[in-house]
């Protein structure tokens, strides 16, 4: 890890235990790949397939979540797990760019295991990836996802993201099918 801001906060603050809407305890932390590579392949297996088509790394299988792990460039990403009872339940990315001209924007992507849906894990995730962005620097956060899935649209818009644009047929699930790419924003700090 760096010397910069961002790891110094992530070093101060983190892991951090949290309670969920249902009384579940996660613990939030930074990804040690390492130590994480098994239990991270078992979290994404237990992805539904239909979840799974949309996300923008294709992860259908252990062989590319290993490629995955390995492809994580620590001055540009900064992944963060919840743990449940030393199983990760979630996972949050931060993406940004060092220099040019979207280096105050970051991407941010949630995937939370299906058993730990709808008792506040996506919101725990999206508001740790709101302060490590604002340690950053980031001024805005962007997601980006199929226009035709609701979940995720409904949760973001409940964490204060606005439709900025949607782009039709820019994406192609690993089945074939084409989607319009729904891209959302949110103000770091508002």
């Amino acid at each position: 890890m760096s010397d910069d801001p961002l790891s110094r906060h992530l070093l101060a603050a983190y892991s951090k235990k949290v309670n969920l809407r249902d009384g579940t305890t996660v613990t939030l932390r930074a990804l040690f790949v390492p130590h994480d590579r098994s239990e991270v392949g078992q979290f994404f297996e237990r992805i539904p397939q239909e979840d799974r088509a949309f996300l923008r790394e294709d992860l259908p299988n252990r062989a590319e979540v290993e490629i995955w792990l390995d492809e994580i460039d620590l001055d540009r990403e900064t992944v963060m797990v919840a743990d449940a009872d030393n199983r990760i339940v979630g996972t949050a990315v931060l993406e940004r760019r060092r220099h040019g001209w979207t280096r105050h924007v970051g991407k941010i992507r949630i995937l939370a295991d299906p058993a730990f849906r709808r008792c506040g894990l996506g919101h725990v995730l999206a508001e740790t990836i709101f302060d490590l962005a604002q340690k950053a620097g980031l001024e805005k956060i962007m997601a980006e996802m199929v226009s035709d899935e609701p979940g995720p649209v409904r949760v973001f818009k409940r964490l204060g993201f606005r439709t900025e644009a949607t782009l039709n047929d820019h994406v192609k699930d690993r089945y074939g099918c084409k989607h319009d790419l729904l891209i959302m924003a949110r103000y770091v700090g508002t």
